[in-house]
């Protein structure tokens, strides 16, 4: 069997989409067609064949994500899916080489994704870097520890100005937030089209936060039978994340509250009366690829100075491997290949999971995924890559 690859052009958009609804089991409605149409890439779409048949695909999105200390161009990676007629022949290790290949020419440092099996993408030299949790809690027990008080207002909005404000709201709450990325005009859209946040859904909702007059905090929720389901709660200030929450928390005809991909150190469990009554269910969230290990190294800012040097596990992409010095000076970060006797030994992927600061080089020391040969290199590491807090990846792709 003879697989060729090639990218797709916009002709085959319908097929690329049927084809991963197949490879994930799954269904494309004429409302998913017609929202991810707006976000499709046809020069990042890459197809499979056997023939003239398609059995496998995958794409990725240009991105802007909030790094430690700025921002990062990324790859965000999706779709990745093979034929189940097809499936053990080394089609997805040849779709995953053949993109970052490609991601590299384009001087994209980073690759990001969100993994439907947590088995599949180490072997590619992706590391797990952010958590997630899903919430749920009852609403006689979601007191308040504390009276949190606000000189402002949550209103309930149309989606029209949904639209309008949104967009400024959710820029200046994210920023600097490490993992969150920008969204662009294609992808707001995307996300009023998405299937179940139509603002045309009488049991979607639209609400913003306003003191002063500024508003500074947004909330879309829908409501089915009992259960409030929180779609978005963003927030740039105290005062309007508590007052979106007990908006949400308070909610006449409700009995349980949920919200999905919130982050590993959601701070409303800080703010309950009874926080055991608030349920997390822990989950992996973004997967990191350092496609250009030493611009990766480079761009990003370190939280104490000083000087590490690494020996980098990279079979998958061979530039990769080599040893580096990574040094943090003043502000000011660089990576050049060295010669010297390397600190610490690792992979390409466990250098992505600590990437964006959510895991520490102890717990994959402890885990015998990393070598330290330098005593102390470790919590030196610790220290350089530490984030004041835990990287957020809040939007899908």
């Amino acid at each position: 069997m003879t697989i060729k690859l090639r990218t797709s052009t916009w002709n085959d958009f319908p097929s690329v989409k049927v084809i991963n609804a197949r490879g994930e089991n799954g269904y494309r409605s004429q409302v998913d067609f017609d929202a991810h149409r707006l976000v499709f890439t046809p020069d990042r779409s890459i197809m499979a064949f056997d023939g003239k048949n398609m059995v496998g695909n995958a794409l990725s999105y240009e991105m802007d994500m909030y790094i430690p200390g700025g921002i990062s161009k990324i790859a965000a990676v999706a779709s990745v899916s093979v034929q189940a007629t097809h499936r053990r022949k080394g089609i997805n290790k040849s779709i995953m080489k053949y993109q970052l290949e490609d991601i590299h020419s384009r001087q994209e440092p980073l690759a990001v994704l969100q993994a439907s099996e947590s088995i599949i993408y180490g072997r590619y030299g992706y590391g797990m870097a952010s958590f997630e949790s899903n919430l749920e809690i009852e609403k006689t027990r979601s007191a308040y520890a504390i009276d949190h008080a606000s000189e402002g207002q949550p209103y309930f909005i149309e989606e029209s100005e949904a639209r309008e404000i949104f967009p400024q709201i959710y820029a200046k709450a994210i920023e600097n937030r490490v993992g969150m990325v920008r969204r662009r005009e294609n992808w707001w859209e995307f996300r009023f089209r998405e299937p179940g946040l139509k603002g045309g859904d009488p049991k979607s909702w639209f609400v913003k936060y306003q003191k002063n007059g500024e508003a500074d905090g947004y909330l879309r929720y829908t409501i089915n039978d009992a259960e409030l389901n929180i779609i978005e709660l963003i927030a740039s200030s105290h005062e309007a994340y508590s007052s979106l929450w007990r908006l949400c928390l308070d909610m006449d005809l409700v009995d349980i509250i949920k919200a999905e991909h919130r982050p590993a150190d959601e701070e409303l469990k800080w703010m309950l009366a009874d926080p055991r009554r608030l349920v997390e269910h822990s989950s992996d969230r973004y997967w990191v690829r350092l496609v250009d290990v030493k611009k990766a190294l480079s761009q990003r800012s370190y939280s104490v100075d000083g000087s590490l040097t690494l020996e980098v596990k990279d079979s998958f992409l061979p530039w990769n491997q080599e040893v580096v010095e990574l040094r943090s000076e003043s502000g000011e970060s660089s990576c050049a290949t060295s010669n010297k006797t390397p600190d610490i030994v690792l992979s390409a992927g466990d250098l992505g999971a600590v990437y964006l600061g959510g895991i520490n080089f102890s717990t994959l020391l402890a885990a015998g995924r990393i070598e330290e040969i330098t005593k102390g290199s470790v919590s030196k590491a610790n220290l350089m890559f530490s984030t004041k807090r835990k990287p957020w990846g809040f939007d899908g792709w």
